[in-house]
């Protein structure tokens, strides 16, 4: 069977969404390589069955200097493990994969786009950016994207060219157990709102992840400021780590509960009656599916990734980026009616259910990764 080497730039990216692709490849009968910083995770990473992991020093910003000497690491690592297939992914590891599997005349070399940082950057920064995605597609065999969004932005950046790039079913990095993520018993819903601290007659609108501007936390926060206006019952919560000093989170208000980080989203999912994207960019988020696989409805914003990541409904609209009174508008339908809720929600579970069960999405990884490696 093929060797295989996965590279990201920090462990905490390999334990999010490559676990399950590891082993599966592993059982399978491939040779499983790993390169990624000895960060945060290395440690869980090694506890891989049947995957060798390597600690490649990589810094996510910058560094010419340090840049030039991982890159001499990722080509002497490859020299060693004579790897069929390269597969790079995330800003840095991306680039340095690409090019030095190219040197070393790997010949199956796939750059996995999960999102384009370029997206919310500006000026120098976002032209050095582009410059790095540009380069490590140039230097790739195969170029596979997160979302269809994700791919016609690229494109018309002129990164790749209009006929290269694929995105597997209707996208997402890994899919979603739709089986841990299911819609909860009355009992758990109970248990889990009243664990969240709300009363039985409020809504909740719920956000779950980083809390950084480029998530659209403080338009959100806005919004629902707005909303209660019209719908005194709405309350927002926010789930997750605070990463980002200057972004500012009241905490006075009592319809506004800020939990910090979960181990367990599951439990927060069923205590929410609408769950909220607002981001502004995204390759293609894993939240609003874990939402969705609960039964929540979900409303994303337009940005690329989230657009993909929200099961059609006429009445579940996606909001303009950065546009407080714009997420108002579309959360207030859902607040305003239970009956809607019920709808939208079952619709967007069979949905994922039937795209992005986290089993299916590995059967088409495994499938394409599968058909490169014996290409001609």
């Amino acid at each position: 069977m093929p060797r295989i080497l996965f590279g990201v730039t920090v462990p905490m990216t390999a334990l999010a969404f490559l676990q399950d692709q590891l082993t599966d490849l592993a059982q399978r009968g491939w040779d499983v390589h790993l390169v990624t910083s000895p960060d945060d995770g290395f440690d869980r990473l090694k506890l891989l069955p049947e995957v060798t992991i390597h600690a490649l020093p990589m810094r996510r910003s910058p560094a010419p200097s340090h840049d030039a000497l991982s890159l001499a690491r990722w080509l002497g690592l490859l020299r060693r493990v004579r790897p069929d297939v390269v597969v790079a992914s995330t800003p840095k590891a991306g680039l340095l994969g690409m090019v030095s599997a190219r040197l070393a005349g790997v010949s199956v070399r796939i750059y996995h786009l999960r999102g384009l940082r370029a997206e919310s950057l500006a000026g120098t920064t976002r032209r050095v950016s582009l410059v790095s995605e540009r380069t490590a597609i140039a230097c790739s065999t195969d170029l596979l994207c997160d979302s269809p969004s994700l791919l016609r932005k690229i494109r018309s950046l002129d990164l790749a060219a209009a006929d290269q790039g694929v995105v597997l079913g209707l996208g997402s990095c890994c899919g979603v157990d739709t089986n841990h993520f299911r819609p909860p018993s009355a009992d758990e819903r109970a248990q889990a709102r009243e664990k969240l601290g709300v009363e039985p007659d409020q809504v909740v609108v719920g956000f779950l992840g980083r809390l950084v501007p480029d998530k659209g936390v403080s338009e959100l926060i806005d919004a629902v400021r707005l909303l209660r206006q019209r719908q005194p019952n709405a309350v927002l919560a926010l789930v997750g780590p605070k990463e980002d000093e200057w972004l500012n989170i009241p905490t006075t208000e009592t319809w506004l509960t800020a939990t910090g980080p979960t181990s367990d989203p599951r439990a927060f999912y069923w205590a929410f009656d609408i769950f909220c994207l607002p981001s502004h960019r995204e390759g293609f988020p894993i939240s609003p599916l874990e939402a969705q696989a609960c039964a929540v409805p979900t409303v994303s914003s337009l940005a690329t990734g989230c657009v993909d990541s929200t099961a059609p409904h006429p009445l579940a609209t996606p909001t303009r980026l950065g546009d407080a009174q714009s997420i108002a508008d579309s959360l207030e339908p859902l607040t305003l009616s239970l009956d809607l809720r019920l709808e939208v929600g079952s619709m967007a579970r069979q949905w994922t259910e039937r795209n992005f069960d986290q089993n299916d999405v590995r059967r088409l990884v495994v499938e394409y990764l599968t058909a490169l490696a014996t290409r001609g």
